[in-house]
């Protein structure tokens, strides 16, 4: 919150706090947000939030050229503003955004400029060459001697009202401080996906990122206010602002990775495995027709699902017999049987390492398409 005026008699816990504290609490901006605000051109109203404290308010964005700095608010618990003064309400919005404009200009001369970001991480090699050239002479530049970029995206496909909700929960929560402050930070959103760069002079300590990273999660989750969620991808470090672009691509990787082959929102690059490998195929080439002919052959026969979850253990387990019997709770003859029941049906030679090879590549990319 930037500015407020005096209470009247009719504050709520949410402004009280707004006030004390300088932000209403990630719950509440979540409330606000998920009644499509984002979208708004005009004022309109925000209902009350029992569980959260919050009396009825006049809600109108603060927009700039189709940019939107925040939004204005008027407490009205009792909906007693009339057409007039809401009139007057739009009035002071579109001039508070001329302001507001201004005032953004000179705030992000001193910064890293979103494009400039965008274009450091980007794929053409001209302009990451411009990017490292602007960023290194700008005081703070020498800063990004190590990197760790973190990817921030929500999974699936969503409405236009939560495709605006999302990135400007993105935006708000990439402003969040990195404790410790001596971490240089700069981020950037395009396309609903939020990108972060962190940089150091010294080497990171990867546990001061993985709070960090829940912190954002945790906020975006408040922020959302139920409507969906938001996983994040992390890079390695890498050294030197020229390998920026690197980082970015990694946590890109693995943000497309986390909920889908690694459990939790957080996807560490390091800890894909040959999943960072496969994640390399384009999304739209991630289908049954990419599978290995003999995982196709193997998926044509087992409609039920059982020989594909055998032979998963199996080559999981190194083809060790016994352990795979013992993960599956079943007695080796079982096991056996159904190993000799693939090969009959497919024709495959599982004592083949190239047909196992074949085999653990096709299930392990089954992963990433199921």
């Amino acid at each position: 919150m930037q500015f407020a005026s005096k209470h009247y008699g009719d504050e709520d816990d949410v402004r009280v706090r707004a006030i004390l504290q300088r932000d209403a609490g990630a719950k509440a901006i979540g409330h606000i947000l998920a009644q499509g605000v984002s979208t708004w051109t005009t004022a309109g109203i925000i209902p009350a939030n029992d569980e959260l404290g919050m009396q009825a308010r006049v809600c109108v964005p603060i927009r700039w050229q189709g940019s939107m700095f925040g939004q204005l608010i008027v407490m009205d618990g009792n909906g007693t503003l009339t057409t007039t003064e809401l009139t007057l309400i739009n009035e002071c919005a579109r001039d508070v955004a001329a302001a507001m404009a201004a005032h953004e200009r000179e705030r992000t001369g001193t910064g890293i400029p979103e494009q400039t970001i965008l274009d450091l991480i980007g794929n053409e090699p001209v302009l990451r060459r411009r990017a490292l050239s602007e960023i290194s002479a700008m005081p703070g530049g020498s800063s990004f001697e190590h990197i760790v970029a973190v990817e921030l995206g929500v999974p699936g496909h969503l409405s236009m009202m939560d495709e605006s909700h999302a990135e400007t929960a993105l935006r708000s929560v990439l402003n969040i401080a990195f404790r410790p402050r001596h971490v240089a930070v700069a981020s950037a959103v395009d396309a609903g996906i939020g990108v972060l760069l962190l940089g150091s002079s010294t080497p990171f300590d990867e546990s001061a990122i993985e709070t960090h990273v829940q912190v954002l999660l945790s906020q975006f989750g408040d922020m959302a206010s139920g409507r969906f969620e938001c996983v994040a991808g992390v890079s390695s470090s890498v050294v030197g602002l020229e390998e920026a672009h690197r980082a970015a691509h990694q946590a890109h990787l693995s943000r497309r990775a986390a909920g889908i082959v690694v459990q939790g929102p957080i996807a560490r690059w390091k800890e894909l495995g040959p999943y960072s490998v496969l994640l390399r195929i384009p999304a739209a080439e991630l289908n049954h027709d990419a599978l290995p002919d003999e995982l196709q052959r193997l998926l044509a026969v087992d409609s039920g699902g059982d020989l594909v979850a055998t032979l998963r253990v199996y080559l999981d387990s190194a083809c060790n017999g016994p352990a795979t019997a013992e993960v599956l709770h079943i007695h080796r003859t079982t096991l056996y049987y159904r190993l000799n029941r693939i090969s009959e049906l497919t024709g495959l030679d599982l004592a083949d390492g190239t047909t196992r090879l074949s085999l653990h590549l096709g299930l392990t990319m089954l992963d990433l398409f199921r």
